[in-house]
């Protein structure tokens, strides 16, 4: 593992991704540079932005409630489904990797 798989992978572990998630997004970055270029211009799109950020921020109410992560993050994206798929070309590289 290089120093940037290192890196990635810890500020996700920081982020409360497992360590099994965590390497396995590092592993699919390093090996798909293609897929971090995409997934930056995720950040200037303010429509996704502003969703995610609903969405992340309804997840973390959720888990202080005493929901189980698991199930408020299939709750919130339940809800949330039309408006993802509204952006699922833009947002299809951050779907693939979360799909491995």
């Amino acid at each position: 593992m290089g120093f940037k798989s290192y890196i990635t992978k810890k500020a996700l572990q920081m982020k409360g991704m497992s360590a099994d998630q965590a390497e396995q997004v590092a592993k699919q970055l390093d090996e798909n540079p293609q897929i971090a270029e995409s997934l930056k211009a995720l950040e200037s799109n303010k429509e996704v932005k502003e969703l995610f950020e609903k969405i992340t921020k309804e997840i973390e109410e959720k888990k202080k409630a005493g929901t189980a992560e698991q199930y408020a993050a299939i709750l919130v994206m339940n809800k949330y489904k039309a408006d993802i798929m509204k952006h699922r070309e833009a947002l299809a590289p951050l779907l693939s990797l979360m799909q491995k």
